[in-house]
């Protein structure tokens, strides 16, 4: 069936109506974004992240259940983040441990009756059951280098089911308890991680009795519903400049800020990023200074790695190391792929040990200087890069040093 040409008319008329007498009452409002701090202190230190199973300590017939839902919602909450590499609960290289204990699961039945009269003044009798279930658990992260608690969240909900018909109609305690826990581990990414968070501005609306400026800020504030505020903000100006108005003056200071602030948040949320990995940046540097410091401007130097207790780390530090050396300009660094160097790595890896001579001797070989020795030692919180510095012409170590990783 076609619709007639003139009810579609009506219904843009209609539409229009409608549109314009919100643009002239519905309020209009704009986001100032700003970052909210992860609730767990220190977790912008947190690289690689262990979880543990929650652990139930409620002594309930449901609480081993949830305790495993509970491990389940977790783990996909923590990978939803975006934030972490997610290792192994012992995993030695993990910065943090993520652990969790269900404390109660709590259920009460209980049925109601109530009496009425009907219109014939027969006394009707109704039941109803209802299921209470409570639930309570905590979640947290240990700081893997110091073994103490970064921050603890508790949590408690409860909710109900309802029937008038029996007990056997009212959902189980697990699906009850099911949706506590779906509703309290909403928080579980602002917990562990910074947010984005938006706080409403509304704009000021014209007062003027001028048609040409009250049709000017509705232009601005079209712009502003469109998404289009860069514009708006500079229709802004151009009224307050032009008019005097106050309402457009507050408007352009609002929009502003709003761009301010988004700039600022988008900056602080990347540096807080950067801070994860700060442990090995600052090993990273630490060792590039003091290379720089011991060693004489302009030496051939030879940069190899030994046996580590973690190589796939130490080959990330191994490659921003020599980038941020090549990159200071102070001294020159043999090519890598060379075979020998390729080799002496690998009898490292195999034998766990090459004496300093041959070091020397294959620094002979490639004209350096000087050869620096990287290694990864220890594990968890006493992890340490360490470096040492072979004079080739002495065979002397010109110096050794070591930093937490």
């Amino acid at each position: 069936m076609k619709t007639p040409a003139k009810f579609l008319g009506l219904i843009a008329s209609v539409t229009a109506i409608a549109a314009g007498l919100c643009l002239a009452g519905c309020a209009t409002y704009v986001e100032i974004k700003s970052v909210r701090p992860a609730t767990i202190p220190g977790m912008d230190s947190v690289k690689s992240l262990g979880i543990r199973n929650f652990e139930d300590r409620s002594r309930t017939s449901a609480g081993s259940q949830i305790a495993i839902y509970l491990t389940d919602k977790a783990k996909q909450g923590i990978q939803a983040t975006g934030k972490f590499n997610i290792v192994a609960a012992n995993d030695p290289n993990a910065d943090g441990v993520f652990f969790g204990e269900v404390r109660n699961v709590q259920s009460k039945d209980s049925t109601s009756k109530r009496e009425y009269k009907d219109k014939n003044d027969n006394t009707i009798v109704t039941y109803t059951y209802t299921r209470d279930v409570t639930v309570e658990f905590v979640y947290g992260v240990n700081s893997a280098r110091t073994n103490m608690p970064l921050g603890t969240i508790s949590k408690k909900g409860s909710t109900s089911d309802s029937s008038s018909e029996s007990t056997s109609d009212l959902k189980s305690v697990y699906d009850l308890a099911v949706s506590v826990v779906n509703s309290q581990m909403d928080s579980l990414q602002k917990d562990l991680v910074p947010t984005f968070v938006y706080n409403r501005r509304e704009l000021m609306k014209e007062t003027s009795k001028d048609k040409i400026v009250k049709q000017k800020m509705k232009d601005a504030q079209t712009l502003v519903k469109n998404g289009y505020q860069r514009e708006a903000l500079r229709v802004y100006e151009e009224i307050a400049d032009e008019y005097g108005s106050i309402a457009a003056m507050t408007n352009a200071k609002i929009l502003r800020e709003a761009f301010d602030s988004a700039a600022a948040a988008d900056a602080q949320m990347a540096s807080i990023d950067s801070n994860r990995t700060g442990f090995t940046d600052r090993a990273v540097q630490s060792a590039v200074n003091a290379i720089n410091t011991k060693l004489p401007s302009g030496s051939v130097i030879m940069i190899m790695k030994t046996n580590s207790t973690d190589i796939s780390l130490l080959n990330d530090v191994m490659d921003q190391l020599i980038k941020s050396v090549v990159q200071s300009g102070k001294l020159k660094v043999v090519d890598r792929s060379n075979q020998a160097i390729i080799e002496a790595e690998q009898q490292f890896q195999l034998s766990g040990n090459v004496d300093d001579h041959s070091i020397v001797s294959i620094g002979h070989q490639l004209g350096a200087k000087y050869v620096v020795l990287c290694w990864i030692s220890g594990q968890s919180s006493r992890r340490r890069l360490n470096i040492r510095m072979l004079d080739i012409e002495t065979s002397q170590i010109a110096d050794q040093t070591d930093f937490e990783i």
